[in-house]
């Protein structure tokens, strides 16, 4: 800690500039924590969204999505009692196990990462059904 005002606005002022050349440079980025966050939210179940963004460590840890929790905004059957949902978020999954009912828009729906690089739906409170980011 510097005790002398001036010696400390010295201090201050050297930092200042320091970061601020790193920063017009690019070796220095800053990000909005919560932009990353909604980004990645976006990012959630595509293929390269497994990627560290922010080279891995603390930075990603602190900002890691595993599930995304929004409605269904659109249903439109698929094959064989699946079906493509289009949720709030504007992102498209497609289920992957067949359903006994068809899905309702406006239904309440979370999706988790699970073992293997896969994610489960779950719609409404029922168990759990494998899903696949479409868009």
């Amino acid at each position: 800690m510097i005790a002398a005002d001036a010696a400390r606005l010295a201090c201050f002022d050297s930092a200042a500039g320091q970061i601020a050349s790193a920063r017009k440079s690019g070796n220095l980025l800053a990000l909005d924590r919560g932009k990353v966050i909604e980004r990645k939210r976006q990012r959630f179940g595509l293929a390269d969204a497994a990627q560290s963004p922010l080279g891995g460590g603390e930075a990603d840890r602190l900002t890691k999505v595993t599930e995304v929790r929004t409605t269904i905004a659109s249903v439109k059957p698929s094959s064989y009692a699946r079906y493509s949902l289009q949720l709030a978020n504007n992102t498209v999954w497609e289920t992957i196990e067949p359903l006994t009912l068809q899905p309702r828009p406006g239904t309440a729906i979370v999706v988790k990462q699970s073992g293997f690089g896969g994610f489960r739906a779950t719609i409404a409170g029922e168990r759990p059904i494998l899903v696949k980011r479409q868009r």
